[in-house]
């Protein structure tokens, strides 16, 4: 990422970082400790168990801020972007149809609303683990369950880019002193993402107390594994005796969520601001013909109700949209749905149709209203039951985009077959684009764009699935 003319650390302000965290529902753990934190992150007050602390908590909110949150004016999550580019949303604010219609201009809001909050999670996250390697909290088991949060987390920022934009983009080094930039291709994103979710298990303790953060890396880990095709791999992290001899499989009744406030305007949930609160986007349904059916199908899972209409920015009709009830609903980051899905998707590629539809018969006991799957009756009808099921107990949580994709990548279907297409809604028709880029103001940064360069997708190594 460009490296930005103010100090990194000086640009932490307490909007981003006070007293948010990332936290289980179904364990629910408080990781923040009662702390006063400047009004500036500096170099010299972050030399102390209290500035470590402060960097910690600074990290935890720029994560936030990246994956689903608002600052209250142009910055929207990651789950939104992801959402408007595949077939969970529409636009209805002028000017912003160009990412909905799958040919984004970089320069401009929401494709470039994303990319930003990526280089600041990761700034974060790096230096509140350098803060608590060099002043950590007095307790050997807090110091070991911090550390091993952000490492989780840092995981999760390179498997979620990896899952979103296109091969080849820049990632800074975290250092003032000697700055620098690598371009990281995505199957080094996931070998990124790998690394760090092994040093989250490697320095996380056993104890029950850690397991909500042993929990996310096993999954974050197997999420990596599934979109490198090592669906094997994937079901063993998740499942009984992926966290070494002896250790269960991750609960299906397991939740990690990212926690919103209503605190601070840069952290509240982003759905929330531009769908329910300004009716800026919307929604969709069926959209560009191959489109899942999301309102209309009145699934329990999707909290959007077709039948009530109301006027977006531009006058389009947008549905209510109460999957995020409140500015501080949160969002869920990774569960044991997830896993169990993982495994039914490894059950479908060793030719298990059986077993795979009984994982997703299981898991949807958990929700009233769903009846029993049927086997639709063929491998790739299942794929579609498959997929189907992982848009609905994930909406709207940033895995749509990378599932749409894997469809195209490593199920071979061809990309009008996955993605929105033909006529769009309100004039023209969709592009052929299926992954973000850098912003423009990337092209900036010598060691990516450099001289010359002009368009971020011609910088890109490739824009395929």
């Amino acid at each position: 990422m460009m490296r930005r003319a103010t100090s990194s650390l000086a640009r932490y302000s307490p909007r981003v970082a006070l007293w948010l965290a990332l936290s289980a529902s179904a364990c629910s753990v408080d990781r923040l400790l009662e702390v006063d934190t400047p009004d500036q992150v500096t170099t010299s007050n972050t030399a102390s168990a209290s500035g470590a602390q402060a960097q910690r908590v600074a990290g935890i909110g720029l994560f936030s801020r990246f994956f689903a949150a608002s600052d209250g004016s142009t910055g929207i999550g990651l789950n939104v972007t992801t959402a408007i580019l595949s077939d969970e949303a529409f636009t209805a604010r002028g000017g912003s149809e160009h990412l909905d219609i799958r040919a984004q201009d970089p320069a401009l809001f929401p494709a470039n609303a994303s990319w930003a909050p990526f280089g600041d999670a990761y700034n974060g996250l790096t230096r509140g683990i350098r803060a608590l390697n060099k002043f950590p909290p007095a307790a050997p088991s807090a110091a070991v369950s911090q550390t091993g949060q952000l490492y989780m987390l840092s995981g999760f920022v390179f498997t979620l880019m990896a899952e979103t934009h296109c091969n080849g983009i820049p990632v800074s080094n975290v250092t003032d002193d000697a700055p620098s930039t690598t371009t990281f291709t995505t199957p080094e994103l996931y070998a990124k993402a790998l690394v760090l979710y092994d040093s989250a298990l490697a320095t996380l303790s056993t104890s029950p107390s850690d397991q909500t953060f042993r929990h996310a890396a096993r999954i974050g880990k197997a999420r990596t594994f599934v979109n490198l095709d090592q669906y094997d791999k994937a079901a063993q992290v998740v499942g009984a005796g992926g966290d070494g001899a002896g250790s269960q499989a991750v609960p299906s009744s397991y939740v990690y969520n990212v926690e919103m406030s209503n605190a601070t305007t840069l952290t509240i949930n982003s759905a929330f601001n531009w769908f329910t609160s300004t009716k800026n986007f919307g929604a969709a349904d069926k959209e560009g013909i191959n489109g899942l059916d999301f309102v209309s199908a009145r699934d329990p899972r999707i909290a959007v109700d077709g039948t009530r209409l109301g006027a977006g920015q531009d006058g389009t009709l947008t549905p209510l949209f109460n999957q995020f009830p409140a500015i501080n609903t949160p969002v869920m980051l990774a569960s044991g749905i997830e896993a169990r899905l993982i495994e039914a998707e490894y059950a479908l590629k060793r030719g298990d149709a059986g077993g795979a539809l009984a994982l997703l018969n299981a898991v949807r006991t958990t929700k009233a209203g769903l009846a029993p799957l049927a086997d639709p009756g063929s491998p790739s009808a299942l794929v579609d039951l498959l997929f189907r099921e992982r848009a609905l107990w994930m909406y709207f949580t940033a895995h749509r985009l990378g599932d749409l994709r894997r469809l195209v990548r490593q199920y071979r279907r061809p990309p009008e077959t996955v993605f929105p297409t033909g006529a769009y809604a309100k004039g023209g028709r969709y592009g052929t684009e299926l992954v973000l880029v850098p912003a423009q103001t990337e092209l900036n940064n010598p060691a990516w764009g450099g001289p010359g360069s002009t368009d971020p997708k011609k910088v890109c190594r490739d824009m395929q699935a």
